[in-house]
């Protein structure tokens, strides 16, 4: 099978569409009767992915609006360049507006529905635009992936197929960090994480624990609002996976208030390596989890949140109860990986062959 794959979000592994596209080109490369054509805007060389399958494709540079060169890549360049290739499949890592036909057969993902539906993200007409055009080449698709059956719900069509994210393998070694007494954050910084929210409440527990972030907002502006800074708060930036797993693997609890997510890899990424999880109540962090994170309200009501958190901390001092938080963490992260999602991939993709 030749598999055309949007590579945009190659150079942005630090995204859950980054990391999506990575997990599951790194499966594709092992398999022995797959070969892909991935179109990059830019050189990038990922671990684990050959170099030949790999085209450079230059946005245009007479467009100066980074929005509009995105666009016209993703909706004139890439689908062109695909026409020029004898492929079985083109395959979409997020819906982008693409033109109603061509030559091959395709496959999109949806990974939620935050922008399409969330007032917080409303921008200008043409953002708006944009998003309404991404969203109706859900029509011309011929096979509909979605990243967890939240967000199936979610976008109410039948035919769609759950495609699970997984986790980046954790190394066989991990270096012992100092951070035993530490909660550790992992995620972007836009408005719907609530980083903001979630610092201040760490900030007004009693004896507030240390507070490590892993990650960085790309500027300040209404999207990605600043961060409070306290002298406990520890932001580390981007870190390669093998330094993430040592931090989350060293610290005293995982943490995350974001109030939208279609499926949550630094939650899934947290269980695997074994340490408990404290996250919003929210549907998806449900079904990831299997009900076994420690769960906090869905409000945005300080003091109900500050309350919460106290009492997880409190549970996790108790050690009978922190290792049946851990084991019954572990046991339902244990049900994804890059792996098993390929095999859905592939499977559904010849099965649509077939018809």
């Amino acid at each position: 099978m030749k598999i055309g794959f949007q590579g945009w979000f190659l150079n942005k592994p630090y995204t859950g569409i980054g990391q999506h596209s990575l997990g599951l080109l790194r499966e594709l490369a092992l398999q022995k009767s797959t070969e892909c054509v991935i179109p990059v805007p830019a050189p990038v060389a990922p671990k684990g992915i050959p170099k030949k399958w790999i085209h450079v494709l230059p946005a245009k540079a007479w467009l100066i609006h980074p929005a509009l060169k995105k666009w016209y890549w993703e909706r004139i360049q890439v689908p062109a360049f695909f026409a020029t290739r004898k492929l079985d499949w083109e395959y979409y890592p997020y819906p982008t507006p693409l033109p109603s036909a061509g030559p091959h057969l395709r496959a999109i993902t949806v990974h939620d529905l935050i922008l399409w539906r969330d007032h917080r993200y409303q921008g200008n007409r043409l953002k708006s635009y944009y998003h309404l055009q991404a969203r109706r080449a859900l029509v011309h698709a011929d096979q509909i992936f979605t990243v967890s059956q939240s967000v199936h719900d979610e976008l109410g069509i039948p035919a769609a197929d759950v495609l699970p994210n997984g986790a980046a393998q954790i190394p066989a070694r991990l270096p012992k960090l100092n951070y035993e007494d530490a909660l550790v954050y992992l995620g972007g910084y836009d408005i719907r994480k609530n980083v903001p929210q979630m610092v201040e409440a760490v900030a007004n527990v009693k004896d507030p624990p240390r507070l490590i972030l892993i990650g960085e907002a790309p500027h300040h502006s209404r999207y990605y609002p600043e961060i409070p800074e306290y002298p406990y708060t520890y932001p580390l930036g981007f870190l390669p996976d093998e330094e993430v797993y040592a931090v989350l693997k060293s610290a005293h609890a995982f943490i995350n208030f974001s109030d939208s997510e279609g499926f949550n890899i630094p939650l899934l990424q947290a269980m695997s390596v074994g340490i408990p999880a404290i996250v919003r109540d929210i549907p998806v962090n449900r079904e990831i989890s299997n009900n076994a994170a420690l769960f906090l309200p869905d409000t945005h009501s300080k003091g109900s949140l500050r309350k919460a958190l106290s009492d997880k901390l409190t549970l996790l001092e108790d050690p009978a109860k922190r290792k049946a938080v851990i084991a019954a963490q572990k046991k339902a992260a244990a049900r994804f990986s890059w792996e098993k999602s390929i095999r859905i991939f592939l499977s559904k993709l010849r099965t649509h062959e077939k018809r």
